[in-house]
């Protein structure tokens, strides 16, 4: 006869044990976000074989911006499901880079890996701190497209269990050493059914 010690340590170590990890295909993530001079929500849509949607909304009157991504080179913006327009290369390189869980979960998925260096759309080396026991990435630091004197740094916390993936749900951005931005993931899905690419046509 089974004891109770033995089916109550089964039931103590499925509870302890982490969840299977699974294979990531997608990741959604939402968050309530911060900066210098407003607050303002991000969603962000990102697959393995570089599809990305960047969309920010604002709670004033200023219209949302709503970006996708299709690789190193193609992007448009939407005005509800219409393409209002092509996206220069700087905001391509801005949106892949705000694809925070993925390339928690694996950068060569978002930058380029050349001869041991991670490079931006641009060619900038993107720099990066990795932890060394976990060999997580911590945080990573940026040249801004738009200002190329400009650095901008980016610092994972708050690290979480999605599905057997650690991701963190904190993300705090500094740039040029003086304007803060603070993402408080909400939300974070792999693998959900609910991600469906929208065609550049």
């Amino acid at each position: 006869m089974v004891s109770l010690k033995y089916i109550f340590f089964l039931v103590l170590i499925g509870c302890l044990a982490k969840p299977e990890k699974v294979d990531v295909y997608s990741i959604i993530s939402k968050a309530n976000c911060k900066g210098p001079s407003r607050v303002y929500h991000t969603e962000l849509h990102a697959t393995v074989d570089g599809y990305t949607r960047f969309h920010q909304s604002y709670p004033s009157s200023d219209p949302d911006y709503d970006a996708v991504i299709y690789g190193d080179s193609l992007g448009f913006t939407l005005a509800g499901d219409t393409i209002e327009r092509w996206t220069e290369s700087k905001e391509i390189s801005v949106g892949k880079s705000h694809s925070f869980h993925m390339i928690a979960y694996n950068p060569k998925l978002i930058f380029n890996f050349i001869d041991g260096q991670y490079l931006d759309t641009a060619g900038n080396e993107v720099f990066f701190t990795f932890d060394k026991k976990s060999k997580q990435v911590q945080s990573f630091l940026i040249t801004n497209p738009y200002d190329t004197e400009e650095s901008i740094q980016i610092i994972f916390t708050k690290w979480e269990d999605i599905n057997g993936i650690d991701l963190p749900m904190q993300v705090h951005i500094i740039q040029g050493e003086k304007d803060e931005y603070f993402f408080e993931f909400y939300e974070v899905k792999i693998n959900d059914d609910l991600l469906i690419k929208i065609p550049a046509s």
